[in-house]
């Protein structure tokens, strides 16, 4: 079976094709640092046979969301740790990096203060309206904090960087959600634009390490974070050509409202 067979990706090879995607499994510290818990869950996988493991939503910004968070160097070690275990039995470790649909140092000075409504109120605003309100400067100041976090996660001994193409990446790529008139705007080039300076970025950064991409596709269905069906394959070769060595294919989200990728269960 070709599953079980080994590949060559970006240089590395990984001893099967067998993957244990991204997600967020709260297992993790109020820090986000990666306890004994984390650890375990996570070795065990790799026990079990896992090729490629991804941890998700790793954070380049201190959040108050409960997710893994890689923005400073005093949390190297923990990820380190983690690598080795999953090393330890011939699996590869990728950290999926992203960065939140608002504006996190207005949310966390709100949060700290304890003024929870405030939070409640600036958080809805911004699910909708942040991909559209920030600025350029502050886009260029989130590709820093992203490269920062991939640099860390390779002294870390991680093996790729997962680039989180849903979250303000995504609603950036969206024409749904896009609705800007500046270069970060509009047509599809433009629409992406962001994405593809991160993924230069970060292949300068760190050149050694195997660059993916989570390409969140919109369906007429559901969806709003990514971009259309159509546009899809375009895109793919942008990313490619700027230096992502593979693709994580996947439906469209905008995590402001679940509803928009999982129907409603019951009645």
């Amino acid at each position: 079976m070709n599953i079980l067979k080994p590949i060559t990706i970006g240089g590395q090879e990984f001893k099967n094709r067998v993957l244990f995607p991204p997600l967020t499994t709260g297992y993790e510290d109020k820090d986000g640092t990666i306890n004994e818990q984390s650890r375990a869950f996570y070795t065990r996988l790799a026990k079990g046979g896992v090729g490629y493991i991804v941890l998700g939503d790793v954070a380049p910004i201190p959040s108050f969301a409960v997710t893994p968070k890689l923005y400073d160097d005093s949390q190297i070690d923990c990820f380190r740790q983690l690598a080795d275990n999953v090393h330890a039995y011939g699996a590869k470790l990728g950290v999926q990096i992203f960065h939140p649909e608002y504006n996190s140092e207005v949310l966390n000075a709100l949060f700290a203060a304890g003024k929870m409504e405030e939070v409640r109120s600036q958080l809805h605003h911004d699910m909708d309206h942040f991909v559209n309100e920030v600025t350029p400067e502050e886009l260029d100041q989130i590709i820093d904090k992203m490269c920062a976090c991939a640099l860390r996660a390779q002294q870390a001994s991680v093996d790729v960087v997962s680039i989180h193409g849903d979250r303000l990446v995504g609603a950036l790529c969206s024409p749904i959600m896009n609705t800007r008139s500046d270069e970060f705007g509009g047509s599809l080039e433009n629409r992406t634009r962001f994405a593809l300076m991160l993924v230069k970025a970060m292949k300068a950064a760190v050149p050694e390490m195997v660059i993916e991409y989570k390409l969140p596709v919109i369906t007429p269905e559901r969806g709003k974070g990514g971009v259309s069906i159509d546009e899809a394959p375009i895109f793919a070769q942008w990313l490619e050509q700027a230096g992502v060595d593979m693709l994580h294919v996947a439906q469209a989200n905008h995590t402001g409202n679940m509803a928009d990728t999982i129907p409603p269960m019951g009645v």
